[in-house]
């Protein structure tokens, strides 16, 4: 059994006691030694193994422990899109070459995502992950891959690293922090005392509505996944599209892509909207009764058959027709402007920045992680919170320029009339020239690269040294 992390448990009071670690205010400061993590998924694992890499040389002693929620690795989610920075970043940090270890089940290569009118059926353009060259960016193209298969490789990877461990079963209900400690709490009626607690618990994080920002809550967009996976040898008719493709329509649009390396999955996600009232009617539960269960997967297939049953493109209309067990995964965000950290605690990924679902999601979790670490690393000699300002200075405008793109991506989606979803396809083309620059400058991107600000002597401690030593003369 896990051991819990602090290896003793103190009573609440305890923590809350500040003369407990008072610390004499010339105190060098050191650099966090325990660190708690709080979400197993892709932030919070990637956070763990950057801290890792990053901190290991300055701190002998480290202790990293990721904390979950679960009982077990969530297989909820779907396949997501690894762009090319994304699949740099896992490069570095050892996952992977585990997810090539998995064979077929680590994911599908992706050249580009075609697009498609599915009133028409011609192709409309394309995403593409490849130079002129055929070449990735930076080595790197695109790959399709089931999130519990990204979440499996990650977790191999953090099990082998010696100063980083996974503890299970544990929901945060709070926190608090005092001097140079912070805690949170579990249901079970444990806590976790930490020099640095991150919160990577995702867009409902308890970490931030209970603890850093209880007024931001996650809201919900008004659209939806509807997801399912098919086998490829079920349908008739060939694929239309050589590894990945989104096809537009004026209710909304489907993506059907390879999910595995030998193309026998298709993962298909219908991106609709839903009003909020319907959500709960839609939603399949754990303890459901199976008559329960049977109407509400009958109820989605008649939702995806009413949206997209008039496709001109005849892997797509198989698609609907099918007896698919299609899943409702309602889209949530969190908006931007908000509280991202306290003295001793940070928010990072979706925790801090959800917003609508786009290629670049992983990424931008990936990127989260691998900032902060060399951040806390270059200011080890700092306050937290000056590390903490550091990080926000690289990260805020970036994701809020991110947060506005992704929100006129998603209302592309929302249903519209004949003329409107004329206009759309007619357009995406130009958009999509457009925005092709723009979308190979970021695909170079590399968070290992980037310039940080260099620490600056604080203030307080400049003029308490110069007070010091002119008493001393």
């Amino acid at each position: 059994m896990p051991r819990e992390f602090p290896s003793r448990h103190f009573s609440l009071s305890e923590i809350l006691t500040p003369s407990r670690y008072s610390v004499h205010p010339m105190a060098p400061i050191h650099p966090p030694q325990n660190i708690a993590i709080i979400g197993a998924g892709i932030a919070g694992i990637a956070c763990a193994l950057a801290i890792s890499r990053e901190l290991s040389p300055f701190v002998p002693n480290l202790k990293i422990t990721v904390y979950e929620r679960h009982d077990v690795l969530s297989t909820s989610g779907g396949a997501i899109n690894l762009t090319p920075v994304a699949q740099r970043h896992l490069a570095q940090l050892g996952v992977l070459d585990e997810l090539d270890r998995m064979g077929p089940e680590g994911g599908a290569d992706v050249d580009a995502i075609e697009l498609f009118s599915m009133r028409s059926g011609r192709a409309i353009g394309s995403i593409s992950f490849t130079d002129n060259k055929g070449k990735g960016f930076g080595g790197y193209k695109g790959r399709r891959v089931m999130r519990i298969s990204l979440s499996v490789a990650m977790l191999t990877v953090a099990e082998r690293t010696r100063n980083v461990e996974v503890v299970f079963g544990k929901k945060v209900v709070g926190g608090e922090e005092f001097d140079d400690r912070a805690a949170v709490l579990f249901q079970d009626g444990t806590q976790a005392v930490a020099d640095l607690i991150v919160g990577c618990d995702g867009v409902h994080s308890a970490v931030r509505t209970r603890f850093v920002d209880v007024g931001r809550p996650a809201e919900y967009t008004g659209l939806s996944f509807l997801q399912a996976t098919i086998d490829s040898d079920s349908l008739s008719s060939p694929a239309h599209f050589r590894t990945s493709s989104l096809n537009i329509s004026r209710h909304g649009s489907m993506l059907a892509s390879y999910c595995d390396r030998d193309c026998e999955q298709i993962f298909a996600a219908a991106i609709v909207q839903f009003s909020p009232e319907a959500l709960s009617s839609y939603r399949l539960e754990p303890g459901q009764d199976w008559a329960t269960q049977n109407r509400i997967r009958c109820a989605l297939r008649g939702e995806i058959r009413d949206r997209f049953g008039k496709c001109a493109i005849p892997c797509i209309k198989e698609i609907i027709e099918s007896k698919a067990d299609w899943m409702l995964y309602p889209v949530y965000q969190v908006r931007p402007g908000g509280r991202w950290c306290l003295n001793r605690v940070i928010l990072l990924g979706d925790a801090a920045h959800a917003m609508p679902p786009r290629d670049e999601s992983a990424a931008y979790a990936l990127d989260d992680a691998i900032l902060f670490s060399r951040v806390l690393a270059s200011y080890r000699s700092e306050p937290l919170t000056e590390a903490f300002d550091a990080y926000e200075n690289l990260r805020r405008d970036t994701i809020n320029h991110a947060f506005k793109e992704s929100r006129r991506m998603w209302e592309r989606n929302r249903e519209m009339g004949f003329l409107e979803g004329r206009v759309k396809e007619w357009m995406m083309s130009f958009h999509l020239k457009s925005n092709e620059h723009a979308r190979e400058a970021a695909w170079e991107f590399d968070a290992t690269k980037i310039a940080l600000p260099t620490p600056a002597p604080s203030e307080d401690l400049v003029s308490l040294n110069s007070f010091l030593r002119n008493r001393t003369l």
